[in-house]
């Protein structure tokens, strides 16, 4: 019983998104050797143990919340949760914190070091084998794998870091990446604690490559044990697609974090006078007011969202010809949505993604949905300590910013971006006296100009669909 290495064939859109990580990943290494604030570098790298470890062993079944495992990582304890439970969080803890030291010390990934991080899992967990490879075959809940004997697990496990090294050079990091875990987790190389070894191990792998950690979250569960499944099956592009949006929301985490530092810094500049109480009180104020917009903003967008998608749903079932394959990502957070508001990177903004192909013409047409900012003409930028004077309040008085998150609309021909042809009015969506908003386009006079309007959503959405099928796909009605 042999592993066998999956053959990789990674779809086009999927290559492109591989690709574009790995240059927004080379952009944040730069500002990370330029070097990050200290304090915000440990503040980072906290927040990303506290939620690596508690994701990690929530998959397992461990019952703490994410609040009492941070406690628990600040040194407190949790009297009315098991001790098993507590006693896992450090042990995860303490292994995570040891996979930094060997980074930072440029060790190599081996059986000595995967012993030993799994060691440091399961250290204090009384009738556990921590550190050692299992020693009587296993069977694996719930999965149709069966794990190879313990007597081969050592042989194995040195065939695998024979291909690794033999191998790098192959892959990109993060292909060589999913099937070692894959690989690893085929294995099953211990009588407890496989899981989060592995995942310990991609990380270890992933870090000394460049790239950011993965934190597969307990959201992600089934869809990451339906990838490991595909794996055993020899089908590795779900696990490695599964993966590169978790890097993605890793990286997001990164921006979000370096940006609200820089926002607190230009907040300080403007209360140097000022006691620190009253500068935080009034940053406090403000960003509870622009929260309120927000949720407001991403209401009516989701509603949009929902019409657009019961309408496509529609013509799906009524026209054969046509397949449609929608893609969706979340609705921005309320942290990428004040950062596009004040001018800063945000790297992850797409909200929907739609392959859309005629079965008879062959015609086939790409449309993305993303988030982007839409600023008033001669109109200078905000920061955050402007926004306070211009938002529209909870009271309800009628002062605005000029700066406005909004929908947008591309297309992509051949795996590339470009606009929307002209023909179709829509150009974006948004919100207004919080209501929703639509910018299309005015035709009454010679060209067209943007006008925004509030208008019945049902009919902007069919008018845009009517639009996309007969002029992308050749379907006229």
């Amino acid at each position: 019983m042999e592993y066998k290495i999956p053959k990789i064939q990674i779809p086009e859109a999927l290559k492109e998104t591989l690709n574009k990580s790995e240059n927004i990943i080379n952009e944040l290494n730069e500002k990370r050797d330029a070097g990050l604030n200290q304090n915000l570098d440990k503040k980072i790298k906290q927040r990303l143990l506290i939620q690596s470890v508690w994701h990690s062993n929530a998959i397992e079944g461990n019952q703490l919340t994410l609040r009492e495992t941070e406690i628990i990582l600040n040194g407190m304890e949790i009297n009315e949760r098991p001790l098993k439970d507590e006693i896992e969080a450090q042990s995860l803890s303490n292994a995570t914190e040891y996979l930094y030291k060997l980074i930072a010390g440029d060790e190599p990934l081996t059986k000595r070091t995967l012993l030993e991080l799994h060691g440091l899992i399961l250290a204090n967990i009384p009738g556990m084998q921590a550190g050692q490879f299992r020693n009587e075959d296993v069977q694996i809940k719930h999965a149709s794998h069966t794990p190879p004997s313990f007597l081969t697990v050592e042989s194995h496990i040195g065939d695998m870091f024979k291909w690794m090294n033999r191998n790098a050079h192959k892959h990109s990091p993060l292909e060589m990446a999913s099937i070692l875990h894959h690989w690893l987790t085929w294995i099953h190389p211990f009588g407890d604690g496989n899981g989060r070894a592995a995942r310990l191990f991609l990380n270890f792998f992933l870090l000394q490559k460049g790239y950011p950690e993965i934190i597969v979250k307990i959201s992600d569960r089934d869809n990451y044990y339906d990838a490991l499944i595909a794996a055993d099956n020899g089908d590795i592009v779900k696990l490695i697609e599964l993966f590169s949006q978790k890097i993605s929301e890793t990286i997001d985490f990164y921006e979000q974090m370096i940006n609200e530092e820089d926002r607190r810094k230009e907040w300080g500049k403007m209360y140097e006078k000022s006691t620190e109480e009253q500068a935080q009180k009034e940053y406090e104020k403000i960003n509870k007011q622009i929260r309120y917009g927000y949720e407001v903003w991403k209401s009516q967008i989701h509603t949009f969202l929902t019409i657009f998608e019961e309408n496509l749903a529609i013509i799906d079932d009524l026209i054969p010809e046509i397949e449609i394959t929608p893609k969706k990502y979340d609705i921005i957070s309320f942290d990428q949505y004040l950062d596009i508001l004040e001018g800063r990177k945000v790297t992850n903004t797409w909200c929907l993604f739609l392959n859309m192909f005629n079965h008879k013409t062959k015609n086939r047409i790409n449309i993305i949905f993303y988030f982007s900012d839409f600023t008033a003409p001669s109109k200078k930028r905000l920061a955050l300590s402007d926004f306070g004077k211009q938002i529209q309040s909870i009271s309800g008085k009628k002062e605005r910013s000029n700066h406005y998150v909004k929908l947008y609309i591309s297309a992509r021909k051949e795996f590339k971006e470009c606009k929307l042809k002209d023909e179709i009015d829509l150009v974006n969506v948004g919100t207004w006296d919080d209501q929703l908003s639509f910018g299309t386009k005015d035709r009454s006079k010679n060209g067209y100009r943007i006008k925004t309007e509030t208008g019945n959503p049902e009919e902007v959405v069919r008018h845009f669909i009517d639009q996309i099928l007969n002029h992308y796909l050749d379907i006229n009605i």
